[in-house]
């Protein structure tokens, strides 16, 4: 389902937000967009940190939307330090 608000944020859910994320790895080549590392597309057990995560470039809470352009690759250990403030492992 695509949402579009009052400022023109897109906001995706089910369908269409699981096309934007297989469309963000695939454009990406897999590769975390912050360090280098090739991710898997799907995690091998829960905390996995080579699995693929999709990032907002500019995040859902400060306005970002869920487009193409605002999205990008990010292993599970650089995404989840970038929510912590923590400097990521840049290539």
């Amino acid at each position: 389902m695509i949402r579009t608000g009052k400022l023109g944020i897109v906001r995706l859910t089910g369908v269409d937000l699981a096309n934007l994320r297989r469309e963000c790895w695939f454009r990406d080549k897999g590769e975390c967009q912050d360090c280098g590392v090739r991710t898997l597309f799907a995690a091998r057990f829960d905390g996995d940190p080579l699995a693929y995560d999709m990032a907002h470039i500019r995040s859902r809470g400060a306005g970002g939307s869920d487009v193409a352009e605002n999205v990008k690759v990010s292993c599970h250990s650089c995404h989840m330090a970038s929510h912590s403030g923590a400097a990521s492992k840049r290539r």
